[in-house]
């Protein structure tokens, strides 16, 4: 065997190698979802499916859980769709805007509130839990989607990003609008949200998953199980039972979709912000 296909045979095993180890642990936990509780037990986890797949989501979907009883894998299913819809619209449109304005208006302290905005980067969520959850409690936002959202927006990091897609942008763009007679609303809205399209569809679909697997400061915020979401619920149905891995598995279905529906877009943007940079 030559050299060039000697090569080519170690990469593509160690391509195989790394979709093994990363689509075995989701296959699985689908496989498991379709196994009786009674055998997951006793035997763990199995790779090939079961035939109790429709019994175990049926009452995944039905079961009333948590101290209470008032809280279904629906419920749970909705209040995560409501916080992680809401942090990426939140976060794409802050960002967007926030780019919009240091890039367009040329602000003369332009730089320093970039690097004030990227500085929070420095500051996640955990680490300010105490001070956040304090004004989030002044201001009556327990228990409120509100309250689960807006702390949880990273403007920095899309800010950054539409930035640098708007500094590749020619300013006879900026010219031609002024000589049409475009103010910046317009301008806004003819020139730079078409054009920023799939950089914002790709930044809604990360902020989207991140979203979608906060645990930590849902756990703080809401103590009315009717706000719980579903990577929190897991615990309360069982993860060694039928239903319970039925509701892993529901638990990864909504980014899995927005993945594959904004693929295009998602893999079109990244590739401009590396020649963009």
């Amino acid at each position: 065997m030559t050299r060039p296909a000697l090569r080519r045979v170690c990469t593509h095993a160690i391509l195989l190698a790394g979709i093994v180890f990363l689509v075995g642990p989701v296959l699985l936990m689908m496989s498991s979802s379709t196994q009786p509780t009674s055998d997951l037990v006793t035997e763990g986890l199995k790779f090939w499916p079961g035939r109790h797949g429709p019994e175990n989501f049926r009452t995944v979907l039905t079961l009333q859980a948590g101290f209470t009883d008032q809280i279904t894998a629906a419920d749970m299913l909705r209040n995560s769709l409501i916080v992680a819809s809401g942090i990426a619209g939140a976060t794409t449109l802050l960002s967007l805007l926030a780019a919009y304005g240091l890039v367009w208006f040329r602000l003369r302290l332009a730089g320093a509130f970039l690097w004030i905005t990227l500085a929070t980067l420095l500051l996640p969520l955990e680490s300010r839990f105490i001070t956040t959850f304090q004004v989030t409690s002044a201001l009556g936002l327990i228990n409120t989607y509100t309250g689960m959202i807006l702390p949880a927006v990273m403007v920095a990091v899309g800010t950054l990003f539409f930035r640098q897609l708007f500094l590749s942008f020619p300013g006879e763009y900026l010219e031609a609008a002024r000589l049409d007679g475009a103010g910046p609303w317009r301008f806004f809205s003819d020139f730079i949200l078409p054009l920023s399209r799939e950089r914002g569809g790709a930044i809604f679909v990360v902020s989207f998953m991140i979203g979608w697997n906060q645990y930590l400061w849902p756990l703080l915020i809401s103590t009315d199980e009717s706000h719980y979401t579903l990577v929190r619920g897991i615990r309360l149905i069982g993860q060694e039972s039928g239903p319970g891995m039925a509701l892993v598995v529901l638990t990864i279905l909504p980014p899995l979709l927005l993945v594959i529906i904004f693929q295009r877009w998602f893999l079109r943007a990244l590739s401009d912000q590396k020649e963009s940079f």
